[in-house]
């Protein structure tokens, strides 16, 4: 469970509903002062200044998407990739992905996705239906990375520790309102199969 979520859970509500102004006389102040948000949600801006709740939204707000992705939740391992910039780099990657991954968020940032499949060229499969899957996986991915359309697919990744995983990666494109930057959404699943 991510911090604000923590605090989420324990912060104390008002009892019935009631604001914290209740009690006050009608009039007395103005409904419009600023207030400080009693739950605030730290970790959920990128260094790089991205706002991750857009994100989402921008995510489950798509026209048209050509995969359903279920409900997601806070312990879905995600990265963000900006595509505006060569290498496609992570901007953005949260807890529950460096669970998956056995990487470091700090590890993470600011590399390309293709770092997951790294190890191979130090552990190389002796099985050729398994390498021939694995590069058809990897082209579909790149391009649909290069041509921006959504995909959802098998590919064989390695963790930190060398072990090899089957990833269902669903990568959603997205354009964030009053941003021009092009992003990568990556929904990552260890799967068996």
């Amino acid at each position: 469970m991510n911090p604000w979520e923590v605090h989420a859970l324990t912060h104390n509500f008002p009892p019935n509903g009631s604001s914290p102004d209740a009690d006050q006389p009608p009039g007395h102040g103005s409904r419009f002062q600023p207030r400080q948000d009693p739950i605030i949600y730290p970790g959920l801006y990128a260094p790089s200044g991205i706002d991750v709740m857009k994100v989402l939204f921008g995510v489950f707000g798509r026209p048209n998407p050509r995969f359903d992705l279920g409900p997601v939740d806070c312990s879905a391992a995600l990265t963000v990739c900006n595509l505006d910039i060569p290498g496609n780099p992570i901007i953005y990657a949260n807890e529950a992905f460096s669970q998956l991954t056995g990487y470091s968020i700090k590890e993470v940032v600011g590399k390309s996705h293709r770092f997951l499949q790294a190890p191979h060229k130090l552990y190389p499969s002796s099985d050729t239906l398994l390498e021939r899957r694995r590069i058809a996986a990897i082209q579909r991915l790149e391009q649909a990375v290069a041509s921006r359309n959504e995909i959802q697919v098998y590919i064989t990744n390695y963790k930190k520790n060398g072990q090899r995983f089957t990833n269902l990666m669903s990568m959603i494109p997205i354009r964030l309102p009053n941003d021009n930057v092009q992003y990568a959404v990556g929904f990552h699943v260890a799967a068996d199969c």
